[in-house]
Formats: C-alpha cells, structure tokens, sequence
C-alpha cells in the first residue's frame, strides 16, 4: 500500500463518509476553494491505478466506491508513522507524549498493560 498526497487523502476521505459518490458530490464535499471538475477526475484516475477506488459507469459518468476501507489506511499509516518517528515501538511513541504532557503517566501504563497483553 502506497500513503496517498494530501489531495488524495482528502477525496478518500470524503469517499470514506459517503460510501459512494459522484465527481459532483465529492466536489461538494470539498473545502473551499473549490477543485476543478477534471482535476478531482484526474486525482481519481490516480486513485483507481493505486486501487483505491472502484468505479462503475452510468451512462456518461462514473460513480466512485473506496476500495480500500478506511481502518485498514488508518493503521497502514499508523504502523509506518511509529516506524518512522518511534523505531516501531508504541511504547516509545506513548512515552514520548508522557513526556511532552501530551498523556497522563496512568493512562500511559493503561495503554502498556494493553499492549503487553495484546502480545501474549
């Protein structure tokens, strides 16, 4: 799986709340400033070759369908973030927001509790 463009993300992410759309309701759907019609189509045509999206033709117009559910992107992302930034480690990424006092210490020993058992 390949991490998607922040373009991308963002019309997955409408594909995600939807289910399914036309080029129109993800158009709609868009923060301000709006896309071109084509360039959203053209981010779509991308998003079908990585197979991320299905599309199914109606007459003259595409509906568009994730291919890939959004938990599964989700932790994609996740595990290559820890990887990245905290060696692969949740602990070390836990730790690190113990420290910057972004978690309380409990609830950081409640998350390594869970770990240690999901691992057993």
């Amino acid at each position: 799986m390949n991490e998607l463009t922040k373009a991308e993300e963002q019309i997955m992410r409408v594909l995600w709340k939807k289910e399914r759309a036309f080029i129109k309701d993800i158009i709609e759907a868009l923060p301000e400033p709006k896309p071109a019609y084509n360039t959203v189509g053209t981010f779509l045509k991308i998003l079908e070759k990585k197979q991320f999206v299905n599309r199914k033709k109606y007459g003259n117009t595409y509906e568009y369908v994730a291919a890939v559910p959004k938990s599964q992107y989700t932790g994609f992302i996740m595990k290559s973030f820890v990887s990245k930034y905290f060696e692969g480690s949740v602990e070390h990424m836990l730790s690190f927001f113990v420290k910057n006092k972004d978690l309380d210490l409990e609830t950081f020993e409640e998350f390594t509790k869970k770990l240690k058992d999901d691992q057993s």
